[in-house]
């Protein structure tokens, strides 16, 4: 098992196979909202085993705050402490380049996944693309 920063475009293009498996595919979120105007600027992560499996990307919010988004795991593959990897993952890189906070906008049903990473909750329950979602927040 391998993660990696998705720097080329093969490597991006798998991470977005992934989240249109994920998100367009089972949660019908719309493409043109799945893919936005951070995908240039966001950094974007691979999990990959034997094929590429899960991704998650993260762009800046301030000078000392990252943005957490676009997590995904293909379906099949859920139940293997693999989000957990990707994040751990995301935390010290983005750690490495600097940064002390990381804030996201969590599906509802995702919540515990979050706390047990140390994030709370900092807003009210909200809807994007159809699907609620709170926001919350961390140190790294």
């Amino acid at each position: 098992m391998e993660i990696k920063v998705a720097d080329n475009n093969i490597l991006y293009n798998q991470c977005l196979e992934i989240r249109k498996r994920v998100f367009v595919e089972e949660q019908n979120v719309p493409m043109d909202r799945e893919v936005d105007e951070y995908e240039d600027t966001a950094t974007h992560i691979l999990l990959i085993d034997d094929e590429p499996i899960g991704t998650v990307r993260y762009r800046p919010a301030s000078d000392v705050m990252i943005k957490v988004e676009r997590m995904a795991v293909l379906p099949e593959e859920r139940g293997r402490k693999l989000g957990l990897k990707l994040m751990e993952f995301v935390h010290k890189h983005a750690r490495d380049n600097g940064y002390t906070h990381a804030k996201l906008g969590a599906q509802v049903h995702a919540v515990d996944f979050y706390k047990k990473l140390g994030y709370s909750v900092s807003s009210e329950e909200f809807e994007d693309a159809g699907i609620p979602h709170v926001y919350m927040e961390r140190t790294l």
